[in-house]
């Protein structure tokens, strides 16, 4: 019986780890996505590219920042241009999502990603533009803060 009881519980344990269809076991995503995190490649309908992106503020190399408050930051180059965007976030749908409201060039965007990965390093979303593109970006953390930063 005791077997029987551990098996299940073990079972239960390694499913509530596997949320995201890639893999992730926090039990406390907000603690881990609260830093800075770089968009280090993206896909377009499945497939890599190097030269588009959905939006400026979602291109290649652009950094957001996740604060605690949930304040989000996202700096980007335009041009020969570097610029900022602030915004907020918040997690969704059983934290199977993450809601974000900022500011492209030219209006207000709110975009929420479907989580696919999530690792101590590794950050996959995905959604589909108003277009019917599928977009997937690939996060790469840069810096976890600590207990004590924004």
């Amino acid at each position: 019986m005791k077997k029987i009881i551990f098996g299940i519980t073990v079972l239960i344990l390694t499913l509530a780890g596997c949320k995201y269809e890639e893999g992730s076991a926090f039990t406390n995503v907000e603690k881990h996505i609260k830093g800075i995190w770089s968009i280090s490649s993206i896909y377009k309908n499945g497939e890599k590219t190097d030269t588009e992106s959905p939006t400026v503020v979602e291109s290649q190399n652009a950094v957001y920042e996740f604060h605690k408050t949930k304040l989000l930051l996202i700096s980007y180059v335009y041009g020969d241009i570097a610029y900022q965007s602030p915004g907020s976030w918040s997690f969704g749908d059983k934290k199977k999502t993450i809601e974000l409201t900022f500011k492209n060039q030219y209006y207000d965007l709110n975009r929420s990603y479907e989580i696919v990965k999530f690792t101590n390093k590794e950050l996959k979303v995905r959604f589909t533009d108003d277009y019917g593109v599928k977009w997937t970006l690939d996060f790469t953390l840069e810096y976890l803060f600590s207990p004590n930063d924004l």
